[in-house]
């Protein structure tokens, strides 16, 4: 932007309009003109449409950068990645049209400007400045903070916003973009915060048209239990998923994009890469950022009522007993309780359960379970591990078309990977979710919200999606009352 506006400057203070003027004169030229000055015609017609399309990126590269949301941000994309590979064809073409036109000599002019242009070009330098600055200016005044206010009647964690606190606190709106499963890829999320001295309090609100709890059910074939599923097996699974929601905190606002998101089918050289060949998670600065992981299934059950407290960190060694590689993504330690998947590993086809549930007819309760990944449920998919016993094939009597939950849950985490609270519902196409955490855990794979320390979030939604969620480009600097 700041270079079309310098080019614009230059051809004004310079009086080289001419040249791109569409007049009387360049269509006699276009139509009746000798070889040369048809050629020249074609020129000015190819640099207006490297102007529309120049025109085009810049208005919705603003859009997608500055106010994601404004419309539909599928339209805008596509009309922004028409607009650049049609600036990549057209410097193409405009090099072969130049050269039909005045041969090899034409192209050198590059490398021979006319002296009398040069004020033109100081000119439009400042001008370039200027605009660079405009917009540095812009998108600094655009940027959100949120208040965390202080309390001293903190919120019930029950997911029912209807504290008097969240009347006092403030709030903001994200829209996220690019989320699997969300219309048009959006979803907006609202945040409000507080804290009491102790403890820091927090509300997300997010659009979620269906309630999905089915993450990899079991279900039962003439052949045996197979898992329910379509590319779970490269880390990409978008149908059979729970809702998931998370949240990243860091001391730097450059983290987001650069700082932790690695794209590519193998980012760390000698390192494996993501099943799913697009990127990994990790720092390069030796930093850790806060990673709250909310999943609706296994977190966020009734038995645990907790966000997975997880960090993205340095790159981690590979560990040849896991098969997925995470990069620098992993859990914060924990010393008991917890979930596990109900099998000794994955594999297509029939697999062998862990554990089966100790009354054969806990199963009913998923009887009614719409198999369609699209459909809500009313019932959470998991066993309570103390609700179950280890597999015994004789007591494996359940009927072909049985569902199981995938999901054992032991209990809430106890230690650093413990630290959130969470508890959310769904209603009317809205999860809602109340949070409580200290402010200082004292952990080192934490982020200390402190007054004295600048604090930046992010926040994402998986709508029955593994790893697809939607996403933001900006932070939300938190600010303590």
């Amino acid at each position: 932007m700041a270079l079309s506006a310098s080019y614009i400057l230059f051809l004004l203070q310079a009086r080289l309009t001419q040249r791109v003027i569409l007049s009387e004169t360049w269509v006699h030229s276009l139509r009746q003109g000798n070889w040369r000055q048809r050629w020249s015609a074609i020129n000015t017609a190819l640099y207006w449409i490297a102007f529309a399309s120049i025109f085009f990126a810049g208005l919705t590269g603003i859009l997608l950068y500055l106010a994601p949301g404004l419309f539909p941000y599928q339209t805008v994309t596509s009309v922004h990645q028409g607009a650049a590979w049609t600036l990549l064809a057209y410097s193409f073409v405009h090099f072969v049209a130049q050269f039909l036109m005045g041969g090899l000599h034409q192209l050198l002019k590059i490398f021979s400007p006319r002296r009398a242009y040069g004020a033109a070009a100081v000119t439009a330098l400042f001008a370039a400045a200027g605009t660079a600055a405009a917009f540095y200016g812009l998108e600094l005044s655009t940027a959100q903070s949120l208040k965390v206010v202080k309390t001293n009647t903190p919120p019930k964690l029950d997911g029912i916003p209807d504290d008097p606190v969240w009347e006092q606190a403030g709030r903001v709106e994200i829209m996220t973009v690019r989320g699997a499963n969300l219309p048009g890829g959006e979803t907006p999320v609202t945040i409000s915060a507080a804290h009491d001295g102790s403890d820091f309090f927090a509300l997300f609100e997010w659009r979620d048209s269906t309630r999905s709890h089915k993450h990899l059910p079991l279900v039962k074939t003439q052949a045996g239990w197979t898992v329910l599923q379509r590319e779970f097996g490269i880390q990409d699974e978008d149908d059979y998923y729970e809702d998931k929601f998370g949240v990243m905190l860091a001391y730097s606002s450059q983290l987001a994009g650069a700082g932790t998101a690695h794209l590519g089918d193998r980012p760390l050289p000698g390192k494996p890469g993501p099943a799913g060949g697009r990127g990994l998670h990790y720092t390069t600065d030796g930093s850790i950022v806060d990673v709250w992981h909310w999943k609706s299934v296994r977190s966020g059950s009734s038995v645990m009522n907790q966000i997975d407290d997880n960090h993205f960190g340095p790159p981690l060694e590979p560990n040849p007993k896991k098969r997925r590689y995470t990069g620098g993504y992993t859990q914060d330690p924990k010393s008991a309780g917890g979930f596990k998947m109900n099998w000794e590993s994955f594999k297509e086809g029939v697999i062998q359960p862990l554990r089966l549930p100790k009354d054969p007819g806990y199963l009913k309760r998923f009887a009614g379970v719409d198999r369609n990944p699209d459909a809500g449920d009313d019932v959470s998919l998991f066993l309570p591990l103390d609700q179950t016993v280890p597999y015994d094939e004789a007591q494996d009597i359940y009927p072909v078309g049985t569902i199981m939950p995938s999901v054992l849950v032991a209990g809430p985490f106890e230690g650093d990977r413990g630290d959130v609270q969470a508890v959310a519902r769904w209603q009317d196409g809205w999860w809602r979710m109340e949070v409580r955490r200290k402010l200082d855990t004292g952990s080192k794979y934490d982020v200390a919200l402190v007054a004295q320390q600048p604090v930046y979030l992010w926040v994402a939604t998986f709508d029955h999606s593994q790893t697809r969620h939607s996403q933001h480009l900006h932070p939300v600097e938190l600010v303590l009352e």
